[in-house]
Formats: structure tokens, C-alpha cells, sequence
């Protein structure tokens, strides 16, 4: 599968899962980020080769990958998958967001993503693949 075709395939399942879920495509290489929930539920990486060291997303899928599958940064943990298990990545997608929601509860949660949605500029680089705010 191509970064592309991967991407596609998270998004439709997290769409159907109830995500919000932005893309946007890298300008010099074949990466592709999705944003889920505005953000509150995180982002996927999804490439064919190592990210930079400065940036620390939480999920990563990466071709061929073989590594560490958790890695911790300071206070950042990132998970790592390679293109064959993306199964997993929904997993802990879907783990995630159930957490927060158990922390914050599902109005903040909400209301999380609605500030996200008015007030953070990203959004209008990345593009809205399918799902709505509510």
C-alpha cells in the first residue's frame, strides 16, 4: 500500500468511528498527516521514512517500520506502526480518545474541539476529509 492509500483507509474508518478528521499533504516529501478531533484526540503521521527528531507525533506509521513501538519524549509519548497494522493503529486511536474522555469528560471534550475548530490557524492548512464537530 502507498501513503495515500493508507490515509484513505484511516480516514473512512475513523470517520466511521465517529472522528473528525483532517488531512493535509507534505509539500517536499510523500507524508501524510491526519488530525483527529482537531487535534484533541491527536495525529497520525503516516510516511515512507523517519520524521524529523524536532517534531513528536502521537501516532506513526511508517513503511517498513521496525523499532521501538512506544517512545517518550520529555512529557510526549509516540507510538509507532508499521503499514500492515493498521488495526492496531485504530486501536490505540480509539484508546486514546476514550481517555481523554474519561478524563475531561465528553461536553469539555467537545467543547476542546470546538475551540480547536474556531481559534486554531492549522485548520486552515489542513483540509476536512469527512466527520463534523458536535
Amino acid at each position: 500500500m502507498t501513503e495515500k492509500q493508507i490515509a484513505k483507509y484511516l480516514t473512512e474508518e475513523l470517520v466511521r468511528l465517529g472522528f473528525v478528521v483532517h488531512k493535509y499533504n507534505a509539500v517536499t516529501t510523500d507524508s501524510i498527516y491526519l488530525k483527529l478531533d482537531y487535534g484533541v484526540c491527536c495525529g497520525i503521521r503516516i510516511s515512507n521514512h523517519k520524521g524529523k527528531k524536532k517534531y513528536h507525533y502521537r501516532f506513526n506509521v511508517i513503511k517498513d517500520y521496525e523499532g521501538d513501538k512506544i517512545t517518550r519524549f520529555e512529557n510526549l509519548v509516540s507510538y509507532f506502526y508499521n503499514f500492515n497494522e493498521l488495526s492496531e493503529v485504530i486501536e490505540q486511536v480509539q484508546f486514546e480518545k476514550q481517555n481523554k474522555i474519561e478524563k475531561y469528560g465528553l461536553e469539555n471534550y467537545q467543547m476542546y474541539m470546538q475551540k480547536e475548530k474556531e481559534q486554531n490557524e492549522l485548520f486552515k492548512r489542513f483540509k476536512q476529509v469527512k466527520g463534523e464537530c458536535k
